[in-house]
């Protein structure tokens, strides 16, 4: 169960801002992609970080303010990552173009410049399949349409940092199913960076005399040169 669960969920979440109409104990989202636009052609600033002769930074603003920002990562003309500024000038949203096809794959959202929630479409179907959740900026519980019919078949809730309980709809009922739940770190055995503790292998300190390699005559007793033999016979 645990194999097939993994395999659904693919390379990760997001979740997020579009909301979620729950009928009858089935959550259905809304799926479509939503670019927040970014003026690129009234930027006031437009810089050429590689030199190539075309900006590669597009900085938008309202007197001194910045509104948005749009940046090619990659340098191949097409823009890859936005980001949005509130009037107070904190971030509020950014969007993420990861494979290069010039669609969003991934939106967060911010509230006064902390991280509440990411929208991700992770199956190359030009459509949200994930959603995250945040609170204080720690991820705390997501949703997932394995299908991509727009109803939420995977639940993931976060009760201790980077150690998931999953719970799945296998019957297509748009509800979670007896006996369909995985404890992620206990059925796997995974721990965390964050929680192997002490315990955990440790690199050298060289700031410590004690971590500093030291040589060592590793020659036998009996090949100690001819005036040491001498020295010591008499």
């Amino acid at each position: 169960m645990l194999a097939t669960v993994l395999l659904v969920v693919g390379c990760g979440g997001g979740a997020g801002a579009s909301g979620g109409a729950a009928t009858g104990g089935v959550t259905k989202r809304d799926t479509a992609v939503t670019h927040d636009p970014c003026d690129t052609a009234s930027a006031a600033e437009k810089i050429d970080a590689n030199n190539d002769g075309r900006p590669d930074i597009f900085i938008v603003r309202k007197g001194s303010s910045e509104l948005c920002r749009a940046i090619d990562l990659n340098f191949d003309g097409v823009i890859d990552s936005f980001s949005y500024n509130d009037g107070s000038g904190r971030l509020r949203r950014r969007e993420y173009d990861y494979d290069r096809d010039g669609q969003i794959d991934e939106i967060q959202t911010y509230q006064a410049g902390v991280l509440t929630a990411k929208e991700q479409a992770t199956a190359m179907a030009r459509k949200l399949d994930t959603w995250d959740f945040y609170q204080a900026g720690a991820l705390t519980r997501s949703e997932r349409d394995s299908n991509g019919d727009g109803v939420i078949d995977q639940w993931w809730e976060y009760k201790q940092p980077g150690c998931p309980t999953i719970h799945s709809d296998v019957n297509n009922d748009g509800k979670p199913d007896p006996g369909a739940t995985v404890d992620y770190c206990k059925e796997t055995g995974y721990v965390p960076p964050e929680r192997q503790g002490p315990a955990a292998p440790q690199s050298p300190d060289f700031n410590k005399a004690s971590s500093t390699p030291t040589e060592v005559d590793s020659k036998p007793a009996d090949e100690a040169k001819p005036e040491e033999k001498n020295g010591a016979s008499k």
